[in-house]
């Protein structure tokens, strides 16, 4: 029986007088591919901050693994990839590598130097992304769909459970999302890690996850992807009557 790793009941947030989120509850399931769509000003980057602890919410409750997100110390269990990774200063002097070991900070400390075990880590979640050929290159010098990876590998070096992802294809090239989508899938196939992906491409994601949340300040849709396409979530989500084709594939 696979167990919730995410609770959302009851959460609310504003920005001064401005509601961006209302009454969200959502469960995440241990295995499951939930894709966050929504129109821009919707809520879902703010979601995810308040999912990693980097907001706090106005009210209701966030557990990640059973437990309330103000007492969860095991962060290195959630991997985030923070939106547009790749528009960071291009003059950056770290490499690759570095850039993978950076994210066991939170394990390491600021001060300790990463030992055998630690470089093991940065190997394999180099490996398992399809970047280790680049370790030693400057990150800014990387094209768009590399550096995705080498920021999915710092974030997967701690081997935590579930991986949360903003918007993680902006800027990357139709090939480099290919080869993306399927390192998710090998991810779940072979980790059977728990993803969480907000994007605005509702045809694509709907085609690769395994549920869709459909946020508008409002939770309006959790479920299957064929579900949403059978109702009317579209109109609900944009305020206005949309039709779209889907292909199911």
């Amino acid at each position: 029986m696979h167990e919730p790793v995410l609770e959302l009941s009851g959460v609310s947030f504003s920005y001064g007088d401005k509601a961006v989120l209302e009454d969200i509850n959502l469960i995440v399931n241990s295995g499951d591919f939930l894709g966050i769509v929504g129109p821009n000003g919707s809520g879902k980057s703010t979601l995810l901050k308040i999912i990693v602890g980097l907001l706090r919410p106005a009210t209701g409750t966030v557990k990640l693994f059973g437990i309330k997100r103000h007492l969860f110390r095991e962060w290195t269990r959630v991997g985030y990839v923070p939106q547009k990774v790749t528009a960071f200063n291009h003059g950056f002097p770290a490499t690759a590598e570095e850039v993978v070991m950076s994210g066991l900070t939170a394990m390491l400390g600021v001060f300790k130097r990463p030992g055998r075990h630690e470089r093991q880590m940065v190997d394999e979640a180099m490996e398992n992304t399809g970047v280790s050929q680049l370790r030693k290159r400057i990150i800014g010098e990387l094209s768009g769909g590399q550096q995705q990876r080498v920021f999915i590998a710092r974030a997967l070096v701690s081997r935590p459970q579930m991986l949360i992802l903003d918007e993680p294809t902006v800027g990357v090239d139709v090939e480099a999302q290919g080869k993306f989508y399927e390192l998710l899938a090998e991810l779940r196939r072979e980790q059977g890690i728990t993803l969480l992906m907000v994007s605005h491409d509702i045809g694509v994601v709907t085609e690769k996850v395994q549920s869709v949340a459909c946020l508008n300040k409002k939770l309006y849709f959790h479920g299957s992807p064929e579900d949403f396409w059978a109702g009317e979530n579209l109109s609900q989500l944009y305020g206005s009557p949309v039709r779209a084709l889907y292909h199911a594939h």
